[in-house]
C-alpha cells in the first residue's frame, strides 16, 4: 500500500473508530442478532423432532371407538383424554390436535357402516403441523387395517385392494434438509457487509461534505483516486470485520448449542465458516464501494442513509427469493451480485461439493463491479459540484 493511500486509509478507520457508540451497536448487533436467532430456530425445530417422535394422540370420546384404542396401544402409542373444552385450547394454541369419536362410532364400525371421525386442529399454528400429520398417519394406519381384516374375513387376498406399491426414496440427506431450515445463516452472511461498511462509506463521503472537512481533504496535492480507494479500503475494511464477528459468532452457536439440538441438521465448522469468508468478503468489497457511490451524492448524513438504506432493502429480499421462488438453480446466476453469493452459500450449508468456478465467478463479478464503482467515486470526487454542493 503506498504511503499516501495508507494515510487516507488510516484516516478513516480512526474517524470511524472515535464514534464508539455507533461501532460498539453495529459489532453487538453483528455478533449476537444472527447467533441468538439460530439458537431460537434450533431450540424451536429440535421442539418440533421432539413432539413428532413421541407417539400421542388426544382423543375426546374414546370409550366410542375400543378398537381404535386397542390399535393406539399396540402401536405403542399414548392416548390422552382431551378435555371438555377441547376446541377452545386448540383454537388457543395449548392444544395441537384432538381425535372426536361419535357416540355411534362403534356400531357402525362393527355393521361394516363408514365410521366417521373429526380431527380437530388449527393449521394456522405451525407447532399444531407434526401433532396433525401424526395423527393422520396413525388413524390412516388404523383405516388400512380395518380393510385388511374385513377382506381376509371374506377370504380376499388384501393385496387384491393395492395394484401399485410406492416407495418413497428420498436422496436428500439430513444436511440437506437443514439447509432449508437454517436458511438465516447465509442471509445473516448478507446482510452484515452492507451493516458493516454502511457506516464508514456514509461518514467519509456525506458526512464530511456535510461537515465541511471534505473540500479541504482534496484541496492536497492528492489524486483524487487515492481518497477515492482509501476511503473504500476502510469501508471494506469493516465490513469485513463485521461479517467475521457475525460469521464467528454462528459458528460459536451451532457449536455450543446449535449442533447439539440437531446434529443431523447441521454441521457448521471451521470449513464452513472459511468458505462463507471467501465467498462473502468479494461481495464485502462490492456493496462497500457501491455505498461508497450513493453515499457521495448525499447532501447530508442522513440523506446518504436514506439512499444506502434502499440498497440494503433490495439486497435483503434475495434470500427471501431465492427460498421461496422454487426456481432451480441457472449457472448463469452466479454473475449476479448478491444471487450468485447466496447460491454459494447454500450450497456450502447444504455439504454440497462446490467446483472452482462457483467460487470465482461470484468474487470475480464483485470486484469488478466493485473497481468500477471505485472509479466512479473518484470522478465524482474531481467534480465541484460534489465537493461544494452542501444543503
Amino acid at each position: 500500500m503506498k504511503p499516501r493511500l495508507a494515510v487516507v486509509f488510516l484516516k478513516e478507520i480512526r474517524d470511524a473508530l472515535r464514534d464508539r457508540r455507533t461501532a460498539l451497536m453495529i459489532l453487538v448487533a453483528s455478533v449476537l442478532t444472527g447467533p441468538v436467532t439460530l439458537i431460537l430456530v434450533a431450540s424451536f425445530v429440535s421442539g418440533l423432532e421432539e413432539r413428532a417422535s413421541t407417539l400421542r394422540v388426544r382423543i375426546a370420546g374414546a370409550e366410542h371407538a375400543p378398537a381404535l384404542v386397542n390399535f393406539l396401544e399396540r402401536a405403542d402409542v399414548e392416548i390422552e383424554k382431551a378435555p371438555a373444552d377441547y376446541l377452545a385450547r386448540v383454537k388457543e394454541g395449548s392444544l395441537d390436535a384432538v381425535v372426536v369419536v361419535p357416540e355411534d362410532f362403534h356400531e357402525r364400525w362393527l355393521a361394516h357402516e363408514e365410521a366417521r371421525l373429526e380431527l380437530v386442529h388449527d393449521d394456522s399454528r405451525t407447532e399444531s403441523g407434526p401433532a396433525t400429520r401424526q395423527a393422520e398417519r396413525l388413524l390412516a394406519a388404523f383405516n388400512r387395517e380395518t380393510a385388511y381384516l374385513r377382506l381376509m374375513a371374506r377370504g380376499v387376498s388384501p393385496s387384491l385392494n393395492e395394484s401399485t406399491k410406492v416407495e418413497r426414496v428420498n436422496t436428500a440427506t439430513p444436511r440437506q434438509r437443514g439447509a432449508v431450515l437454517l436458511f438465516l445463516i447465509p442471509m445473516f452472511g448478507i446482510l452484515a457487509p452492507l451493516l458493516g461498511g454502511m457506516t464508514v462509506a456514509i461518514d467519509s463521503t456525506a458526512g464530511e461534505r456535510e461537515r465541511g472537512s471534505l473540500e479541504p481533504l482534496l484541496a492536497n496535492p492528492v489524486p483524487a483516486w487515492v481518497f477515492a480507494v482509501g476511503k473504500w479500503l476502510a469501508a471494506w475494511a469493516s465490513a469485513t470485520a463485521v461479517v467475521t464477528l457475525t460469521m464467528a459468532g454462528f459458528l460459536a452457536a451451532a457449536r455450543l448449542y446449535a449442533e447439539r439440538k440437531l446434529p443431523s441438521l447441521l454441521n457448521f465448522g471451521v470449513p464452513e465458516l472459511a468458505a462463507f469468508l471467501a465467498v462473502i468478503v468479494p461481495l464485502a468489497a462490492f456493496t462497500s464501494a457501491l455505498q461508497l457511490l450513493i453515499s457521495t451524492y448525499g447532501r447530508s448524513y442522513r440523506e446518504a442513509q436514506t439512499y444506502v438504506s434502499y440498497l440494503a432493502t433490495v439486497a435483503s429480499f434475495v434470500p427471501l427469493v431465492v427460498l421461496f421462488s422454487g426456481a432451480r438453480e441457472q449457472a448463469w446466476q452466479l454473475a449476479v451480485p448478491v444471487l450468485g453469493q447466496m447460491m454459494v452459500l447454500q450450497r456450502v450449508l447444504r455439504g454440497d461439493g462446490l467446483a472452482w468456478i462457483d467460487a470465482l465467478v461470484p468474487a470475480g463479478v464483485a470486484l469488478v463491479l466493485a473497481g468500477i464503482a471505485v472509479a466512479a467515486v473518484a470522478r465524482l470526487l474531481r467534480d465541484e459540484r460534489i465537493v461544494f454542493g452542501r444543503a
